[in-house]
């Protein structure tokens, strides 16, 4: 037998490789994000530009945030341009009770689900709100004023306010 030809057993393999080289199922990807995730809410955004949201947009986000008695700490704000989210895998990782598709639509997180915008469903015990036109909402013009208008009517049946 030559040297070409030697089999080792996956014990001797291990032995000599003790950190793997490949793996077959990947880990989790990371998901990194601004926040602290205190009250386990996500707020998926996308945007390519940016590391996390303009920051027009997150000082409306953070007026939103104030209006409904929480803080930016409370939430985990993801830009699925910079890192793809996939929905089961974001449930494992962040364990969120309720998920923001903000200015975006739930295909971003690889859903085929169909999320009606500014109506709260849930999927897997998570409760999903679409604001699929967030953008609008933070310019004063009366398509806007109409959007955030829905949005709090959404908002106060979500967070009982």
């Amino acid at each position: 037998m030559g040297i070409n030809h030697i089999r080792l057993s996956a014990e001797l393999i291990a032995v000599l490789y003790p950190e793997t080289l490949v793996t077959e199922n990947g880990p989790d990807p990371d998901y990194p994000f601004l926040g602290k995730n205190l009250l386990s809410i996500c707020f998926l955004v996308s945007y390519p530009e940016d590391e996390f949201i303009p920051d027009d947009q997150l000082v409306f986000l953070q007026k939103i945030l104030i209006a409904c008695k929480l803080t930016l700490n409370d939430i985990a704000l993801i830009n699925t341009k910079r890192t793809p989210v996939e929905l089961p895998v974001l449930k494992t990782r962040l364990q969120p009770r309720i998920i923001f598709f903000w200015g975006t639509s739930p295909a971003v997180a690889g859903s085929k689900l169909n999320f009606p915008d500014m109506t709260i469903s849930t999927w897997e015990n998570i409760r999903i709100l679409p604001v699929m036109e967030a953008e609008l909402m933070s310019r004063d013009n009366p398509g806007g004023l109409e959007l955030k208008k829905n949005l709090w009517i959404a908002l106060k049946k979500l967070f009982n306010l």
